[in-house]
């Protein structure tokens, strides 16, 4: 972060609600974009009333399962492919990571996207497997095989 998060909440925190309010005033969910590693006040956006997050990212330690195991369904997640096993990992890795994220999206609230832009170093090959795999694996009910995770839910 590049503000403590009492800086965060002291300054942000009070423009950010007021931006959510009138939003949902409105009619309008709202997905909150950040980058970083946010978990020391992830729970702001949860208090706010922030419908979702985007990107979780993978390289800064942010992890969707790990959020879902800890904040259940008080909020939706966006992301949390990491662009880099996208373009440098096996496709066992790629089919390990899609399958295991998709873990978040038991019970919904879990949009499937990269955790940040995807680099020109993807591979058409890379990005399509990516696809096809959420498009495969990621329709409810949900089977993931060997890389469900039981206590996700």
């Amino acid at each position: 972060m590049f503000f403590s998060p009492d800086d965060w909440r002291r300054c942000f925190k009070p423009v950010v609600k007021a931006i959510v309010d009138e939003c949902h005033s409105n009619g309008i969910p709202v997905i909150y974009h950040g980058c970083g590693n946010v978990r020391r006040i992830f729970q702001d956006f949860i208090d706010i009333g922030v419908d979702a997050y985007n990107p979780l990212e993978a390289k800064a330690g942010m992890d969707v399962v790990a959020l879902r195991r800890q904040y259940g369904h008080k909020i939706g997640f966006c992301g949390n492919l990491d662009v880099i096993t996208w373009a440098n990992g096996t496709k066992e890795e790629i089919r390990r990571m899609v399958l295991s994220k998709l873990n978040a999206a038991k019970g919904g609230g879990y949009i499937v996207q990269s955790d940040h832009s995807v680099p020109s170093n993807v591979s058409g090959e890379n990005y399509d497997y990516v696809v096809k795999l959420v498009r495969e694996y990621g329709k409810y009910p949900l089977n993931l095989g060997e890389y469900d995770i039981p206590d996700i839910h």
